[in-house]
């Protein structure tokens, strides 16, 4: 007996040696084969922007707000839009919504004629916001009018001055899509908004400028974006219609080669999330609108928008975005399941009473790869403070409650897959995202009022 229980002793540390060389063999391959271009990006990160000529007014933009039940804030993003620098002439503003009942009409009529109100009929099940915006465009081509770009924004953001200015100057310069830089209006009210903050600021000043900078290319994320008409025309319509139409834009770009620039010289704004029912509503949304990407969707089209851009690069570009998020998350998914693997064999150690020596390392074992996922996401969450603090502009205290909670925000991602996976309708139906409307950073107040 003392032979079978010292040979389970020797198994179980040997099984221990092996899956944790064998990660580490892993983790070097995701870094040095996979994850190349997050060190370029790295470096570029640190790179000053440099600021783009801005030219005189000339592209008509049509600029398109879903606002379903969206009255608490809507006056934030009208007021912004109304005191833009670009003459009114050259935009309009459509807010979509689904029933004339909605008590954003009346507060958009208040605005003039260059506020138009679209009202969604026969919708169905078709509730997402892909299909909202697909109505609009509907509504403008069965009006006859004609623009040069789409201006996609939602009813909580808030637009700075000059920012239909410099889109248009991003499009003279012959890019397809543009999007400034996403800033807050809430950012610091509680570590659920702080968190979520930092997600988006990582996007923005780490993969956004990445791609930018080598493959002319960006990463949207569901508003401040424009895109040039003729690709949605070329397309049929706005087909993007999907749980996370963003994404699939994104895709779109760059499997049809579409020239995308990110310029982070220029801001607009939106609400974070203060209340974990919401951020977990987004989560859901966000998680299985990823896993049930129709890329076959896509096949038919086959445009090369950028035909300047050599394929080397373009075939890279495509390499990088398929990869994505993919070396990382497995990382996470390997230290999450080697931390089960060996708290479960110092379970299987205490029950048949073996060595100390072994029942230590196993839950010593168990622990470090417990540490190493979760200090894995606070490097990110520093790193993400470093590049991006001149932005943010949070108190220290702020900083530090972003960098310690950021795991746990991510760990919902976790839990918003389970619950997809066990409520269908989680994962197909649109939910109502509520917004509140309120203003915290400061800086805000003078694109309302000015």
């Amino acid at each position: 007996m003392k032979y079978l229980f010292t040979h389970l002793g020797d198994s179980i540390e040997f099984s221990m040696m092996i899956l944790n060389y064998l990660v580490i063999a892993i983790d070097v391959i995701l870094l040095c084969i996979f994850s190349w271009f997050y060190f370029i990006y790295f470096f570029n990160s640190f790179k000053k922007e440099k600021p783009i000529k801005i030219v005189e007014p000339e592209n008509k933009f049509a600029v398109l707000i879903a606002a379903r039940n969206e009255s608490k804030v809507i006056r934030n993003i009208l007021d912004s839009l109304k005191n833009q620098s670009y003459p009114k002439e050259l935009f309009k503003v459509f807010v979509i919504v689904e029933s004339f009942n909605d008590p954003s009409v009346k507060i958009v009529k208040k605005y003039g004629e260059n506020f138009v109100v679209v009202v969604r009929k026969n919708i169905g099940n078709k509730r997402t916001k892909g299909y909202a915006l697909n109505d609009a465009i509907s509504y403008i081509k069965k009006n006859k009018e004609t623009f040069d770009a789409y201006m996609i924004f939602d009813a909580d953001n808030v637009v700075s001055k000059d920012y239909l200015l410099t889109m248009n100057s991003l499009k003279k310069m012959g890019y397809q899509i543009g999007v400034g830089y996403r800033n807050y209006t809430n950012v610091s009210t509680n570590w659920i908004s702080l968190t979520s903050g930092i997600l988006f600021s990582f996007m923005n000043a780490f993969t956004s400028r990445g791609r930018s900078m080598l493959f002319n290319k960006a990463t949207l994320t569901g508003t401040g974006y424009y895109i040039d008409s003729k690709i949605v025309d070329d397309a049929g319509g706005w087909i993007w219609n999907g749980m996370t139409e963003d994404v699939e834009l994104t895709y779109y770009a760059y499997k049809n080669n579409i020239k995308m620039k990110y310029y982070p010289l220029i801001e607009y704004y939106d609400e974070q999330p203060t209340k974990y029912k919401v951020l977990h509503t987004q989560h859901v949304r966000w998680v299985w609108g990823f896993i049930g990407l129709n890329h076959k969707k896509f096949k038919s089209y086959n445009f090369n928008y950028d035909k300047k851009s050599s394929k080397k690069m373009h075939f890279f570009a495509n390499f990088e975005l398929k990869l994505g998020i993919y070396p990382f998350l497995t990382f996470i998914l390997l230290e999450i399941f080697l931390f089960i693997i060996d708290f479960v064999l110092g379970i299987v150690s205490v029950a048949n009473s073996l060595e100390y020596k072994v029942i230590i390392n196993a839950f010593l074992f168990s622990i470090y790869h417990l540490f190493i996922a979760y200090v894995s996401f606070i490097v990110v969450a520093i790193f993400t403070v470093i590049i991006d603090k001149k932005n943010l502009k949070l108190k220290f205290r702020d900083y530090m409650l972003a960098v310690l909670t950021y795991p746990i925000f991510f760990i919902d991602f976790l839990l918003a897959f389970f619950d997809g996976l066990l409520h269908k309708n989680k994962r197909k139906n649109w939910s109502v995202i509520e917004h509140q409307g309120s203003i915290i950073n400061q800086d805000l107040l003078t694109l309302r009022k000015e």
